[in-house]
């Protein structure tokens, strides 16, 4: 009798161990499907006047798919160069900006790219940006695969409110 209470003891123990596999991240609007893809949302460019500046673009990715799925690199028609960044700013409040290289979205994985984090740096602008244009992004993903959307242009000055609405009057 006590070794089976022992080994009933030691079963209900191991049940309440840690999975070998983590919790996928969910966002409420990004659902797995067996129909699903990489979705990007959202999407704008910030307007630049100068074509000797640079520029930024903004949007969400949702791997709504099985897979993981890594972005290899993006491009657009409106830049020569385009890069994944990061810009983070440290205990003592100095920000700085790196490349982030490839990006990997497991199953039901959200990542936002917003002004001040990661964000589309473009570079070697091919003409100005000017407000309410639009422009394509194109992701190009591990294993051959694209997805594109369309990006429209929107000032520095409105990035705030459009980023948080909350912010408008």
């Amino acid at each position: 009798m006590k070794a089976f209470l022992l080994l009933a003891a030691l079963l209900a123990l191991a049940g309440c161990g840690r999975a070998d596999t983590p919790a996928t991240p969910k966002a409420a609007n990004c659902t797995i499907s067996e129909a699903g893809a990489l979705r990007i949302e959202n999407a704008w460019v910030r307007t630049q006047k100068d074509v000797s500046a640079t520029s930024a673009a903004y949007f969400t990715l949702c791997n709504a798919g099985t897979a993981p799925v890594t972005i290899e690199a993006i491009t657009t028609p409106a830049a020569g160069i385009v890069e994944l960044h990061e810009s983070t700013r440290d205990a003592n409040g100095v920000v700085s900006m790196a490349p982030i290289g490839l990006l990997t979205l497991m199953p039901g994985e959200q990542v936002t790219f917003e002004p001040g984090g990661k964000h589309a740096m473009l570079m070697n602008l091919a003409a100005p940006i000017a407000e309410g244009t639009t422009t394509v992004l194109a992701l190009k993903l591990t294993g051959g695969g694209a997805v594109t959307t369309e990006a429209k242009a929107v000032p520095a000055t409105r990035a705030a409110a459009r980023t948080h609405p909350a912010h408008t009057q």
